[in-house]
């Protein structure tokens, strides 16, 4: 029932009993321990944390979405293109007679990719009055090494991309990631999956905590995802650790006054523990816990609060799996959030967890969505943002050599302790993607982002559209 090893994020979920990928090798039985070794030392470090680091690694969103992996049958996701590093073209899901062939490396299949993007975007500082709209370039060379082994798994990847604006080159930027994902097979019914993720990056303009620089926020970070998960009949259990380590550099306005912005710098660490029981096939029940600890850098933030904090979420429901028609999780439960500072409002409140993967017919995908999630913040006297977001993709394939892709979210954020900057953010991308063969492929996507919020100062919309050429082999 339970489908947790970490997949590529964006593909539909392989069947039950689906031969894993391969060819064995002895790599797999020395580089994928190492991996999970890896992760553990990291993971040791951060609970022994030493603020000279903080010099080195930085934060946003991580690229890919790993809680998705961790949280039950396999899902697809989207990815905001002003959010992440990766603006998703669909590339990679096209039928298999257009996919990259790749180049053998002994049990690896290495896949180089390159993608050029022409953009507009209609108002790059993410402001109400005032909007600068600008022509962008981005040039985003990739490497992909996926293992082939019979047993176990190991990929890795490595992306780096270059934005160049025509005229508001103070936002040109460059930004990285790299990340490995592993599965080590322990036995017929164990296995142990691991994660990890660098990045650097830049703030969204839009972010609630936009330091309002001349430059985009940077910001550096790393991501760890571990667990282990066992079947013993119609039981399923899984236990992982999650890290997240996430910094930021201080910016400068255009007027020369440092912004500082290590007050930001923290390490997030969860712990949780998953248990699910197959009732009849297809459908199972499914409880989850975790814990969470959230632990900054500097003990006080640039309005004297401490913000150290520390929770956990306690969730019920249902997991379905129905072949390839529907799989995912509906979980609810409660939340909380405690604050070292005793001024800040500790957020607590009904916690909801909802994806689905809806195949109507073999063309079409369809996945709604819905959670709840507390997120971090800087902004005076708020202790934490609590978003309720619900959202909906569709992706439809016209052709064996042309996908479509829509999506429609919306987010209800409520600043925890304030009152007047509440706001609601809605957003809308329609994409379509086009091979002309297996290596070279174009996209076109239309986008639009508008938030509402009671702080009119800091609502705004913004418009996107995006031309891009790729070539893989």
């Amino acid at each position: 029932m339970d489908k947790v090893s970490i997949a590529r994020i964006g593909r539909p979920v392989a069947a039950p009993g689906t031969p894993r990928a391969g060819g064995r090798g002895i790599q797999s039985k020395v580089v994928i321990p190492a991996l999970f070794g890896l992760c553990a030392a990291t993971l040791l470090a951060a609970t022994t944390w030493s603020p000279a680091w903080a010099q080195a690694a930085g934060n946003t969103a991580p690229g890919v979405d790993p809680r998705r992996a961790q949280s039950g049958a396999k899902v697809t996701t989207e990815q905001s293109p002003e959010l992440g590093p990766k603006n998703d073209d669909d590339s990679g899901r096209m039928h298999d007679s257009y996919e990259p062939k790749g180049i053998e490396v002994g049990s690896f299949l290495l896949l180089p990719k390159m993608e050029l993007d022409t953009s507009f975007n209609s108002n790059v500082y993410a402001q109400k009055s005032n909007p600068k709209s600008d022509f962008l370039m981005v040039a985003r060379p990739e490497i992909k090494l996926r293992s082939r082994f019979a047993e176990h798994m190991l990929n890795l990847s490595a992306m780096v991309e270059k934005y160049r604006y025509r005229r508001l080159q103070s936002d040109n930027r460059l930004e990285a990631q790299a990340d490995v994902d592993g599965r080590y097979d322990i036995g017929a019914s164990t296995e142990a999956n691991g994660y990890m993720q660098v990045y650097s990056r830049h703030e969204d303009r839009g972010s609630p905590d936009d330091a309002g620089g001349e430059k985009p926020t940077p910001t550096k970070g790393l991501v760890l995802r571990s667990n282990v998960k066992h079947q013993a009949g119609r039981y399923t259990f899984l236990a992982g650790v999650d890290a997240d380590r996430r910094t930021f550099e201080d910016v400068r306005t255009s007027a020369g006054t440092l912004m500082p912005n290590t007050d930001r710098d923290r390490w997030e660490v969860t712990g949780r523990l998953r248990g699910s029981y197959e009732l009849f096939p297809g459908y199972a029940a499914v409880t989850e816990v975790s814990a969470n600890t959230r632990k900054y850098d500097t003990r006080l933030d640039r309005n004297g609060l401490e913000r150290d904090s520390h929770g956990y979420r306690v969730e019920g429901g249902i997991g379905v799996d129905l072949s390839q028609l529907l799989r995912g999780d509906f979980l609810v439960g409660y939340f909380s959030q405690n604050y070292s500072d005793a001024r800040l409002k500790d957020p607590s409140g009904l916690s909801v967890r909802a994806t689905f993967n809806w195949t109507p017919d073999k063309l079409l995908i369809i996945v709604p969505s819905l959670e709840r999630t507390v997120q971090e913040t800087v902004t005076t006297g708020a202790s934490a943002i609590v978003n309720t977001s619900a959202s909906v993709m569709a992706r439809y394939e016209m052709r064996r050599n042309l996908l479509l892709t829509g999506m429609l979210s919306a987010t209800r954020a409520q600043m925890e302790g304030i009152s007047g900057q509440d706001y609601w953010q809605y957003e809308g991308r329609g994409r379509a993607t086009y091979a002309f063969n297996p290596q070279l492929f174009v996209a076109g996507e239309l986008g639009y982002k508008r938030k509402n919020s009671e702080l009119s100062t800091a609502s705004y919309q913004q418009s996107l559209i995006i031309f891009r050429v790729g070539a893989q082999l």
